[in-house]
C-alpha cells in the first residue's frame, strides 16, 4: 500500500507513522478478522480440485470462505466502532 525505498529497519520506522495516521484501530482490527478467515493458500483449493475431480467443492470454499472473512470484517469493525475504537 506503501511505496517505501529504505532499508528494513527505516522502512519499518518510516511506515509505523504513516499506518498510525491513515488507520483507525478498528480498520486495523477489522484487517486482521480478514486475514484470519480469508483463503490464503491457492495450493489447497487446488488440492480440493485434484480430490474432488471438479471445480464445485473448490469454488464452494473459496466462496464461502470469502463471505466468512466479509462477515467477520464487517462485525470487527462495528463492534471496534462501538467500544471507542
Amino acid at each position: 500500500m506503501y511505496a517505501l525505498s529504505a532499508t528494513a529497519e527505516d522502512t519499518a520506522t518510516a511506515l509505523v507513522p504513516l499506518i498510525a495516521q491513515s488507520w483507525s484501530m478498528a480498520t486495523a482490527l477489522s484487517l486482521l478478522a480478514w486475514y484470519v478467515f480469508a483463503p490464503q493458500c491457492l495450493s489447497t483449493l487446488a488440492t480440493i480440485k485434484r480430490e474432488t475431480g471438479g471445480w464445485r467443492m473448490p469454488l464452494l470454499a473459496a466462496g464461502y470462505l470469502f463471505a466468512l472473512a466479509y462477515v467477520a470484517s464487517f462485525i470487527t469493525y462495528r463492534v471496534a466502532l462501538a467500544m471507542g475504537g
